[in-house]
């Protein structure tokens, strides 16, 4: 079933076929399990996140508008019930109040680098140190990296999932870049 889109499994779900349903559930359980794990840090936690997040999204298929894309709202519901699991865990923290938009700053994008063959080790070195990054980032500038980089969502697509304006999005990604960017210089 890897070769039908997302709408296409919806609608044959709807025909009464059960395995469009699991198909969809094994293309994004692994994208939804890592995006919890972003806010949870616990495998088992993100585990039951990621089973309740697609009993939702189960429940709630029929109200899914088809004119916007699966993997956005399932990652929306992914949000909110990671938040909910913390608020009922007391380990919420609310997202600093900060002005975005005068944090925006003009930014080169960082290059590409994949390493080349006598390079893997040191790549390997890297993505850890990157990895650890990207965790201590805040949390709101953690999200959308996590989102645009390791699950490839657009910049308007994270959007949609935070419920924050594009320029928001765009100013906290700068922001995460220039904080990630400190630390390897500081190193």
């Amino acid at each position: 079933m890897d070769e039908f889109s997302d709408s296409e499994l919806i609608k044959q779900y709807f025909n009464k076929n059960e395995g469009a349903l699991d198909a969809l559930i094994k293309r994004y359980f692994k994208q939804v399990f890592f995006f919890a794990k972003t806010y949870v840090k616990n495998d088992a936690e993100a585990e039951d996140i990621a089973q309740e997040v697609f009993v939702k999204a189960w429940k709630n298929l029929k109200k899914f508008d088809h004119d916007k894309k699966f993997k956005t709202w399932v990652f929306q519901i992914t949000k909110n019930t990671c938040i909910d699991f913390l608020r009922k865990h007391k380990n919420f923290v609310a997202p600093d109040s900060l002005d975005e938009q005068q944090m925006a700053e003009n930014l080169e994008r960082m290059t590409d680098n994949a390493p080349l063959p006598d390079e893997l080790f040191l790549a390997a070195e890297f993505s850890k140190k990157l990895e650890t990054a990207i965790g201590s980032l805040p949390k709101i500038y953690e999200t959308v990296v996590v989102l645009h980089l390791q699950h490839d969502l657009t910049f308007q697509e994270i959007s949609d999932v935070l419920n924050e304006s594009i320029n928001t999005i765009k100013s906290r990604y700068r922001r995460a870049l220039l904080i990630i960017r400190g630390g390897f210089e500081g190193n």
